[in-house]
C-alpha cells in the first residue's frame, strides 16, 4: 500500500504514508459547485488512466488516512495514492497534467511533503511548472 507521514496520516496500522519521491499523495479538485458523486467520477476517471501507465498502484484513500482538516465526503473521494513502481515520475506528472486540462479541473500532488498544483494552464506553462518542481524537488527525474 502507499503510505505518508504515519505521524500525520493513519494509525500506524497500515495507514497511507508517503516515503519516498515513487510515492504521491493527489487530491482532485472542483472547479465551483460540485458534489462527492462527481469528485469520485473524476478521480476515478483520473485513476484508470493513470493505471494504463507502468504505475505499481492507484489507491482511493481512505477517509481515515486524509489529511486533518479536509472533512465529509466530497473531501475523501477526490483523493489518490500512487505508487510509481516502474512508471516515470515525469511521464505521470505530465499525464496528470494533461488530464487536468482536458478535464478542465486541478490537482494537488505531494510527495516528501511537497507539493505541485496543476491546474488550468497551456501545455507549455504545465510543462515548465513541472520542470520547475522536479528539478528543485526530484532532480534527475
Amino acid at each position: 500500500m502507499v503510505s505518508r507521514n504515519a505521524a500525520n496520516w493513519g494509525d500506524g496500522r497500515g495507514g497511507i504514508v508517503v516515503t519516498g519521491a515513487e510515492d504521491l499523495i493527489m487530491q482532485v479538485r472542483l472547479a465551483g459547485d460540485g458534489d462527492a458523486e462527481e469528485l469520485a467520477e473524476l478521480s476515478g476517471r483520473l485513476r484508470a488512466e493513470l493505471l494504463d501507465f507502468d504505475v505499481q498502484a492507484v489507491e482511493r484513500v481512505p477517509q481515515s488516512d486524509v489529511p486533518e482538516g479536509a472533512k465529509g465526503l466530497p473531501a475523501v473521494a477526490g483523493w489518490l495514492a500512487v505508487h510509481l513502481g516502474g512508471a516515470s515520475l515525469r511521464d505521470v506528472l505530465a499525464a496528470i497534467a494533461d488530464w487536468v486540462i482536458r478535464n478542465n479541473r486541478s490537482v494537488e500532488i505531494s510527495s516528501g511533503g511537497d507539493v505541485l498544483k496543476l491546474s488550468r494552464a497551456t501545455p507549455e506553462e504545465q510543462r515548465k511548472i513541472i520542470d520547475a518542481w522536479l528539478d528543485k524537488y526530484a532532480p534527475g527525474s
